[in-house]
């Protein structure tokens, strides 16, 4: 008899946007021994990843259904949405969570009054302005 032991189930993440912050991420998940999958809709975006990746790129747009599908969004457990657009994250991110019920989905949001947009759909923001405003605040208080 064959046991599936859930520990070795392999983590599947698709980034979306391979600027300083999907680079990174991407890189760190490729060390944790996840399979990922960088999408960016400019090929020379993928010059950021760093020479230890061990995952795959597709240069698609990231509202694209298809090119979604062949990423492999329908494995995926983390998707990332972390292009320079709200708009294109906040839409990538609802395909992933709507229409593929991805577990775990991130986007990056530059405009506080879109979060609760994303968290309506159950959509994890992370937010620059409001992390740094957080950040001074703890140092000025210290």
């Amino acid at each position: 008899m064959i046991f599936n032991k859930r520990n070795n189930k392999k983590n599947n993440a698709i980034i979306i946007g391979c600027g300083r912050l999907g680079s990174r991420t991407a890189g760190e998940l490729s060390l944790d021994d996840w399979d990922v999958v960088v999408m960016d809709n400019n090929r020379d975006a993928f010059r950021l990843l760093p020479s230890f990746f061990g995952g795959s790129t597709l240069q698609a747009n990231a509202t694209d259904i298809e090119k979604l599908e062949e990423a492999g969004i329908k494995e995926a457990n983390l998707f990332i949405a972390a292009t320079d657009n709200d708009e294109i994250n906040i839409a990538s991110a609802q395909i992933a969570k709507v229409l593929f019920n991805v577990e775990k989905v991130v986007a990056r949001i530059r405009d506080q009054e879109k979060i609760d947009l994303c968290e309506k759909y159950g959509i994890k923001t992370i937010c620059p302005p409001s992390l740094s405003i957080n950040e001074i605040n703890r140092y000025i208080e210290v």
